[in-house]
């Protein structure tokens, strides 16, 4: 350690004579600071775009794509709309005639007369414990667990503490498969089966602590349950639920049809493929615009990130405006953003091939570009895209879902790939050159998602972080070397003072 003697000899500041010769020896320093600097902000540009381009995958795309969005279809009910809902899947096809004669109902059993208590003091029957119920065979002094069964399930029962109420919650919270209900003034019991249809007669009530139920006045099973009876289109059909489906509709059983039935039609959803198309045509904007305005951001080369000295002499405001300039444009002309621009935009102009050789061209959908200032951007003319659904129904399925599903095997799409394929393979094939690159994560739409370090930029910082530390310890002996000279010729100096002084005596 050097000690620093700072012109008390001389009448020289030290300190400020050493601090302009390291500054203009810290000139390489700062390059390379300001250097690393100008790569973290372009790799956060760039881990921006990544979050960008993963949420529309996972946010956009993968939900456009999916078959009840983009082959939307509904089911018109006429006629006897009361007795019976309809709702139309992706799959849906045809007309419906339904004819329905009996409903479905649910397998239960209800005590046939209100149980009776030993417990006078307790007017909730929900407080009231089992063994107090007469004929529960429950021995309250017991510490034996009992055991009853519904059907398949065993439920366990503790003597000293069961209650009415504590029972059934348990029967509900069991496997049992039935709902259980009691009222609290009475203590009548209801359990009814879950399912509806006549399997659920076959539930049985027993068990060790079989008597429990009898002492609730409820006989040994289940019963009542039927099953649905109907026609389709003249064909006698019989189901255990009211809920079921048929040709890909979901049909729900309200009443008997009494005289008159219920017809059903299947046709495309017009409002909801529109509503598809457009969230598409917003969702393809956002991410073009956001790249666009990253390739196109005015660069100001003569603002360098700031140094620690610099920053000194200005103030918060002052800096803020200067860093602002100096983070501007990092993407400026970037070859993978402009890529990518490129290739999503060749992708929409090009057109769908199908397997018939047919071809479907965006502008039969309504779509059109805006103009040259707006960079790609899609415009959606709603009523076009209305008439071009009714006369060719299938044109929104083809044109953004064809073989979406088997986009995911590789990142180049071909002149099948509807365009959802399309976005998804130029997307993902971005998101690799962006990890490559910039070591950003491709499945995180996390913006504080940490880098990779085995990428171009990463390594690249990794070296500038050596280079920094070599060159900051090589800055620092520089700087005790030119004190230690100081200090010699200040000693030097007090030194030849003190033999004056000594010789003028």
């Amino acid at each position: 350690m050097v000690t620093r003697i700072t012109g008390l000899a001389s009448g020289m500041d030290i300190d400020a004579m050493v601090k302009k010769l390291m500054t203009a020896e810290s000139a390489p320093l700062n390059k390379l600071n300001q250097q690393k600097q100008l790569m973290e902000w372009k790799r956060e540009n760039y881990r921006e775009t990544s979050v960008k381009l993963v949420s529309f995958l996972q946010d956009k795309l993968d939900g456009l794509s999916k078959s009840s969005t983009i082959s939307a279809q509904k089911a018109t009910v006429t006629g006897n709309t009361s007795a019976v809902s309809a709702k139309a899947t992706a799959t849906a096809s045809g007309s419906l005639e339904v004819r329905v004669t009996t409903l479905a109902t649910a397998a239960r059993v209800s005590s046939s007369a209100a149980p009776a208590k030993t417990d006078s003091t307790t007017a909730d029957w929900g407080a009231v414990k089992l063994s107090a119920i007469t004929g529960s065979g429950i021995d309250a002094s017991s510490t034996d667990k009992i055991s009853v069964t519904i059907g398949d399930a065993s439920i366990e029962i503790d003597p000293q503490t069961e209650t009415l109420s504590s029972f059934v919650t348990k029967i509900n919270a069991s496997t049992a498969g039935v709902s259980a209900v009691y009222d609290s003034a009475t203590g009548q019991v209801s359990l009814m089966s879950k399912a509806t249809g006549a399997a659920g007669n076959d539930i049985e009530l027993g068990g060790d602590g079989a008597s429990v139920f009898t002492s609730l006045k409820l006989s040994s099973k289940l019963q009542g349950g039927v099953d649905a009876e109907l026609t389709v289109n003249g064909m006698a059909i019989t189901r255990s639920s009211n809920s079921f489906s048929m040709n890909g509709v979901e049909l729900t059983l309200n009443s008997v049809s009494g005289g008159t039935a219920t017809n059903i039609e299947v046709t495309k959803d017009v409002d909801a493929l529109v509503t598809a198309v457009q969230g598409f045509v917003d969702a393809y904007n956002e991410v073009l615009s956001f790249m666009n305005s990253k390739v196109s951001e005015e660069r100001y080369s003569k603002y360098s990130p700031l140094t620690t000295d610099q920053k000194a002499d200005m103030t918060d405001d002052e800096i803020e405006l200067w860093t602002t300039k100096a983070k501007s444009g990092m993407l400026k002309n970037d070859s993978i953003l402009s890529s990518a621009i490129s290739s999503m935009r060749t992708a929409i102009v090009e057109g769908v091939t199908l397997s018939d050789g047919s071809k479907i061209d965006f502008t039969q959908l309504g779509i059109t570009t805006g103009s040259y200032e707006t960079k790609g951007k899609l415009i959606l003319n709603t009523d076009k895209l209305k008439t071009a659904i009714e006369n060719n129904p299938e044109i929104v399925t083809n044109f953004l879902g064809n073989k979406y599903s088997t986009s995911s095997l590789s990142n180049t799409y071909t002149a099948e790939d509807g365009i959802l394929a399309r976005m998804k393979k130029i997307s993902n094939s971005t998101l690799v050159k962006l990890a490559e690159t910039a070591g950003t994560s491709k499945y995180s739409s996390d913006l504080t998602a940490s880098f990779l370090t085995n990428s171009t930029m990463g390594t690249n910082l990794l070296s500038l972080d050596k280079r920094i530390s070599d060159l900051t310890d090589k800055l620092t002996m520089r700087e005790t070397n030119y004190y230690k000279k100081f200090t010699a010729m200040e000693t030097a100096i007090n030194k030849y003072n003190n033999i004056s002084s000594s010789l003028s005596f």
